[in-house]
């Protein structure tokens, strides 16, 4: 609402549109209902100043009247003209204006009714205007925070999508490496499997050795000479039972070390998995190295067996 408006509907008083009527008179300026509502400022109700200004002229005729300078017999003559001229259509003029004017009272008197109507209504306007502009920011304040909370729902949408699939991979890597472990693990029975057959030929190797060593002491009574050589043998046979015992206790020993390292093989998974195909390719060279020595000693043995059936 602008100040002009404002303004207009601003209250003035009966005694300052008074005041300002005899003011202007003082000064000589004959009031009207346009002067009087200008030197007001532009404010109040041209009914009211209608009305106020009547009840003023009308205060002022006998004070004109008064001001009039006549003799009594110029009254008396005038008095007595007025009285025969006087007619019913006189009296019906008079009866007549009197009920205009009574019309005109009532109309400004709705006129300021309806004016204070339409302030009411005017204040009525400003304040739901006033309202529907602050039902309006606070919808505007609605809106953003909606918005607001449009925004945080889609990221965290996207942060529980990105944590999906973040979970979905690490199932998929902890699958992967579950297989892994698993295969790890069959190798290992496998070659522990492969270590038990080659120490059970080792075992009978050495019975064999043993049989062959007795064997050997019982003709190295009979013969010195035959004694020399089985010794010899025998010898060689022990060198090579120790150092097969040797290379079984290493073999053991290597066997108790990948088993105490599974479990950080198993978290190693592909590191572990080449470590442990390359221990199992060693352990299978030295096995068959060892396979060989124990062939070469049965050969050696067997060759004993031979001469000694030979002898005379």
């Amino acid at each position: 609402m602008t100040q002009a408006q404002t303004q207009t509907r601003a209250k003035v008083s009966d005694d300052q549109i008074k005041a300002t009527i005899e003011g202007m008179a003082a000064e000589g300026d004959k009031p009207s209902i346009r002067k009087v509502r200008e030197r007001l400022g532009g404010v109040g109700s041209m009914n009211r100043i209608q009305r106020l200004l009547l009840g003023w002229t009308e205060a002022q005729k006998p004070a004109e009247a008064a001001q009039a300078v006549l003799s009594e017999t110029a009254q008396q003559t005038l008095a007595d003209l007025l009285q025969r001229e006087r007619s019913a259509a006189v009296a019906a003029k008079l009866e007549e204006v009197a009920d205009l004017k009574s019309q005109l009272d009532d109309l400004s008197s709705e006129g300021e009714r309806l004016e204070a109507e339409a302030e009411s209504m005017a204040q009525q306007v400003e304040q739901m205007t006033a309202e529907a502009a602050q039902a309006v920011a606070v919808a505007q304040q609605q809106a953003m925070l909606i918005e607001r909370l449009q925004d945080e729902q889609e990221r965290l949408q996207a942060q529980t999508q990105s944590q999906t699939q973040a979970l979905a991979t690490t199932e998929a890597k902890l699958s992967m490496q579950s297989e892994q472990s698993q295969r790890i693990e069959q190798q290992l029975a496998a070659a522990q499997a492969q270590q038990q057959k080659q120490a059970a030929a080792l075992a009978q190797a050495q019975q064999v050795a043993a049989v062959t060593q007795a064997t050997a002491a019982a003709e190295a009574k009979a013969a010195e000479a035959a004694q020399r050589s089985s010794a010899q043998r025998i010898e060689q046979l022990e060198q090579a039972q120790a150092a097969a015992a040797a290379k079984l206790d290493a073999l053991q020993q290597r066997l108790d070390e990948a088993m105490q390292q599974r479990t950080a093989d198993a978290q190693q998974h592909a590191k572990a998995l080449a470590q442990r195909d390359e221990q199992l390719h060693t352990e299978h060279q030295k096995s068959a190295q060892l396979m060989g020595q124990i062939d070469q000693l049965s050969d050696k043995l067997k060759a004993a067996e031979a001469k000694k059936g030979a002898k005379p």
